[in-house]
């Protein structure tokens, strides 16, 4: 019990971290990620988008399997850092490379850039044991959901939050529901 504590203390400070850097991750390829502020504006819509794309993806799939419920940890990474590590990657680093791909082909469509990056992110979900394709489908939606956050903001926290949130409200689902 006391790994958990010391699991939820470490976690708890890297987000601490992360959200204090907002804005100051300039050089050495940090820049590509936009870790920058966003308006309130921006953060509420991510987090109201977040938990309502979660009750409509609990509400559609249903509960999970209640005899194969995940460990503390499991969830605990999902809701913590799994969504901040994937929006660093996703609407972060390859958001800004697919982006300067298609501007190279002269397409200068952030709607472009947002869809080829959820096509990514789903298919980087597909290899998860026991995924089915309404789930994929699911998983695409919430792809672009954060793209779109990303491009409305320009910065890649309305993402994590919206996806943090999203990742609660189905784990919580699966708990209470």
């Amino acid at each position: 019990m006391s790994m958990h504590f010391a699991g939820i203390a470490f976690t708890l400070g890297l987000l601490w971290l992360m959200w204090s850097v907002r804005g100051k991750l300039t050089s050495h390829g940090f820049e590509y990620v936009h870790w920058v502020p966003a308006s309130r504006r921006s953060m509420v819509w991510a987090a109201a988008a977040g938990a309502g794309a979660g009750i409509l993806v609990a509400w559609l799939f249903g509960g999970y399997d209640k005899s194969a419920s995940p460990m503390f940890t499991d969830v605990w990474m999902a809701i913590t850092l799994g969504p901040l590590a994937e929006e660093l990657i996703f609407r972060g680093y390859l958001f800004w490379v697919i982006g300067s791909l298609l501007a190279r082909l002269k397409v200068r469509s952030g709607a472009a850039t947002a869809f080829g990056v959820a096509v990514l992110f789903a298919l980087a979900h597909a290899s998860k044991s026991g995924i089915t394709e309404p789930q994929l489908i699911a998983i695409f939606g919430t792809g672009l959901l954060y793209g779109w956050l990303r491009l409305d903001s320009g910065s890649t926290v309305p993402p994590v939050i919206a996806h943090i949130l999203f990742n609660a409200v189905i784990y919580l689902a699966a708990v209470f529901v």
